[in-house]
């Protein structure tokens, strides 16, 4: 079979690029191992309800014109939502986003005393070490290191901050100064805190859509077909072969982790790229599902966890992103456990999980909860570990990725990237923008693109 553009992988870059490129006239296929798009964007249904995996949100930060693209596909159903949730320091609930005067009413007097101070002296500070610890002590100062991200840093990614790459908190901490935190309380203040996009059904909604549109364009979609090689040594096109048949394209472009599309490539990457690849971690993530035989629990969205206290880093109620057609005689808590792939928290069982979930959840003062029943959803990976060598590893897999002229790599997964869905969504529309009617591909256009990634900050 032939296609002009085939594309691995159907998350929210490569349903972008799909899209885009059909809209453009080109012949596109896009190759899913899963039976649904998505990826970790996706939602599904527990008991007639729609759940995400995990707390997911489209930000305003969203450029304008990836933003007026989904507002055209969804409609009315990309609804705009105020963001209602609190964080857990010092035993106590403070409003997230931050407002100042929260901020000052919530924590002790001591702590604000010594966040004053840090604030004072931060313009004289430089980090010692290019760690993360060193980073946010240097910009932020110690008291917000031990009582949010130090504890936080060891939680997400399973390391001390002190052996975590400082790239890793410029790309994960939006706040670089106490003046930036200062400018964020008070745009917060201002506007009565801060809006988000969500859609009526799901967030998973956003890439169905995506995907009905890339289709209306004329894109072909195969779902649960999993690719057995990409074959790149003719100069002239790329053969890749699944488990029901061979594709002959002009191009590839993959959103896969590294590791998986490493594997299928012919001719195999150097030793030197396999053992980079090797090296790469990442850090899992149990998703457990508590159905509530409540209406709410709370009116808060998200509720984040830094403290080690308990290992849920965050949870969220689905039914306080939208306003949607969910029913009314029970509710579902998301509760977000980071840990290894294979360790005690990823083999426990649902009701052991269950279990440990209402335990840590009634030592954090939150209401008691009714439990129904238990789902879980185990993702193995999640975040992308930064160490302090990492730099040197990602580099050579980037070199070797640019310098194929028939593929490209790009997405969250693919660029072992900590984004947002709006980073993934721009890193879709900058493919295409670089693909030319005759199927050339602007490769210096593309590298300014890749270096433009490098810069993206997490929202929040």
């Amino acid at each position: 079979m032939e296609t002009e553009l085939l594309i691995v992988g159907s998350g929210p870059a490569g349903l972008m690029a799909a899209y885009l490129a059909a809209s453009k006239g080109h012949d596109v296929t896009v190759v899913e191992r899963l039976d649904s798009p998505g990826g970790m964007s996706a939602s599904f249904e527990i008991n007639g309800m729609m759940v995400d995996y995990g707390s997911h949100r489209l930000h305003p930060a969203t450029s304008q014109p990836l933003l007026e693209i989904l507002k055209n596909i969804l409609g009315t159903d990309l609804q705009t939502r105020n963001r209602n949730g609190r964080i857990r320091v010092e035993e106590k609930w403070v409003t997230f986003p931050l407002s100042f005067s929260n901020l000052v009413k919530s924590l002790p007097a001591r702590s604000v005393s010594e966040l004053f101070k840090d604030s004072l002296t931060s313009p004289f500070r430089q980090p010692a070490e290019e760690t993360f610890a060193e980073h946010i002590k240097a910009g932020l100062g110690q008291k917000v290191f031990d009582l949010i991200y130090g504890p936080y840093a060891k939680k997400l990614w399973g390391m001390p901050a002190e052996e975590l790459h400082s790239d890793l908190a410029r790309k994960r901490v939006s706040a670089k100064s106490h003046l930036d935190i200062l400018k964020k309380l008070i745009r917060s203040t201002i506007n009565n805190g801060q809006i988000f996009f969500y859609p009526r059904n799901g967030y998973g909604q956003i890439c169905e859509r995506l995907a009905e549109e890339a289709e209306n364009k004329g894109a072909r979609f195969l779902f649960e077909t999993e690719i057995k090689s990409i074959d790149l040594t003719d100069k002239t096109c790329v053969v890749t072969k699944t488990e029901n048949g061979s594709f002959d394209s002009q191009r590839i472009w993959s959103t896969a982790p590294f590791g998986s599309l490493v594997k299928m490539i012919n001719p195999a990457p150097s030793p030197q790229i396999i053992e980079s690849l090797k090296q790469l971690k990442y850090r899992a993530m149990v998703l457990v599902y508590l159905i509530c035989d409540q209406e709410r629990l709370t009116e808060f969205d998200a509720h984040y966890f830094p403290g080690i206290d308990t290992p849920i880093s965050r949870i969220s109620e689905p039914k306080n992103y939208r306003e949607g057609p969910d029913p009314k005689d029970f509710t579902i808590i998301c509760c977000e456990v980071p840990c290894w792939e294979g360790d005690q928290i990823w083999l426990a069982s649902d009701e052991e999980l269950g279990e440990l979930m209402l335990d840590s959840l009634a030592k954090q003062g939150l209401p008691k909860i009714n439990l129904l029943d238990t789902k879980t959803r185990r993702l193995p990976k999640v975040y992308p570990i930064y160490d302090l060598d990492y730099r040197e590893k990602f580099e050579n897999l980037i070199n070797w990725s640019t310098s194929q002229e028939r593929l490209t790599i790009f997405g969250r997964q693919g660029l072992f990237a900590p984004d947002n869905l709006h980073h993934a969504l721009s890193m879709g529309h900058a493919a295409a923008n670089a693909l030319d009617s005759n199927t050339s591909f602007a490769h210096n256009s593309w590298k300014s693109s890749l270096e433009e990634f490098q810069t993206h900050v997490v929202e929040d």
